[in-house]
């Protein structure tokens, strides 16, 4: 089974022409936002938020980085072990954790709005 590390030089910038746009359908939906940035969310979960409402996106991603064809017995071990290899990326961790920083940061802050005049 293929992965992202497994894609060097052109190849990998080929590869991620192909995968900005499902990853970005995916990562633009607030449940999956939400599985991917929360503290203590099982990485089950997270599988289960994508596959629940973007079926055609996880599909499109898994057959790009590994044109083995999907089936009920490979799907979830083909996502899970996508998921930990962005999760466990020392790469990928900086981009990681600015999402989840930022998340955090958005509802942080009193709740009580200044009244004050400017």
């Amino acid at each position: 089974m293929k992965r992202l590390s497994d894609y060097q030089g052109e190849a990998a910038i080929e590869l991620w022409a192909e995968l900005l746009e499902p990853i970005g359908a995916v990562l633009q939906d607030e449940e999956v936002r939400n599985a991917l940035s929360e503290k203590g969310t099982s990485t089950m979960h997270k599988v289960q938020a994508i596959l629940k409402t973007h079926k055609a996106e996880a599909s499109k991603i898994l057959l790009t980085i590994d044109p083995t064809p999907l089936t009920g017995l490979n799907i979830i071990a083909r996502l899970l072990d996508l998921v930990l290899e962005v999760e466990n990326s020392e790469e990928f961790a900086g981009f990681f954790g600015s999402v989840r920083q930022q998340t955090e940061e958005e509802f942080s802050g009193s709740v009580t709005v200044n009244t004050e005049a400017i």
